[in-house]
């Protein structure tokens, strides 16, 4: 089952277009582990299938958010790891303690 949604992840050149292969590479990977996480929760392999071709779904708006961000970064030059860390901060759990930044090399 990841290999499926790997598989869709990589086709889709919306995700990858105009980005450097590091950032492109970056943005797969954050995209993949959200996607595991994803389908970890799924109870079936069928509810992902279906979940995956509904519009809504959990994985196409997965897709949408990776077009997306790789969009911003080409247009207005910003480096696709500062967008993935806007996006986790967003996310973050208001009621949760804060953690530090990852160091990055």
């Amino acid at each position: 089952m990841v290999n499926r949604i790997a598989e869709k992840l990589l086709e889709d050149e919306g995700l990858t277009e105009g980005l450097s292969d590091e950032q492109a590479q970056e943005l797969l990977s954050w995209l993949m582990e959200i996607a595991e996480e994803l389908a970890a929760q799924q109870s079936s392999e069928a509810s992902l299938s279906r979940d995956s071709s509904e519009a809504g779904g959990p994985m196409a708006q997965l897709h949408r958010l990776g077009r997306e961000m790789a969009r911003l970064s080409r247009s207005f030059n910003v480096p696709i790891e500062e967008l993935i860390d806007l996006v986790e901060l967003a996310w973050e759990d208001p009621e949760a303690p804060p953690t530090p930044p990852a160091m990055r090399a």
